[in-house]
């Protein structure tokens, strides 16, 4: 019976967020100057901006589609690569994404 419990409380412990708990915005603090805000909206759209590289601002939208924990970025318009796939906690709080060897980590705003 404990055996049971255990793996019951396990399986719980890795659930994917779902798509409404990553529906919303995710960004950095308000005094961070790189302004990086990713939106999610509940019809599969997105907004994207990442200004830490003031000579090549990014600014993006298109559509995204949900795989387990990760978030797929499509169909953007942009003329400078960004970070396109983004992985979520358990609550869809935090995002997180790398690119290279660069690193991201967003808070849901």
């Amino acid at each position: 019976m404990l055996g049971m419990v255990a793996v019951l409380f396990g399986a719980m412990a890795f659930t994917n967020p779902s798509k409404t708990s990553v529906v919303g915005s995710y960004g950095v603090s308000a005094t961070d100057p790189a302004r990086i805000e990713l939106t999610l909206c509940a019809d599969y759209t997105f907004s994207y901006q990442d200004f830490s590289d003031p000579a090549k601002p990014i600014q993006v939208s298109g559509n995204w589609e949900h795989k387990g924990n990760a978030v797929q970025l499509l169909h953007a318009n942009s003329t400078y690569t960004f970070h396109d796939k983004w992985k979520f906690d358990k609550d869809g709080a935090v995002a997180k994404s790398r690119k290279g060897m660069t690193f991201y980590t967003l808070c849901k705003l």
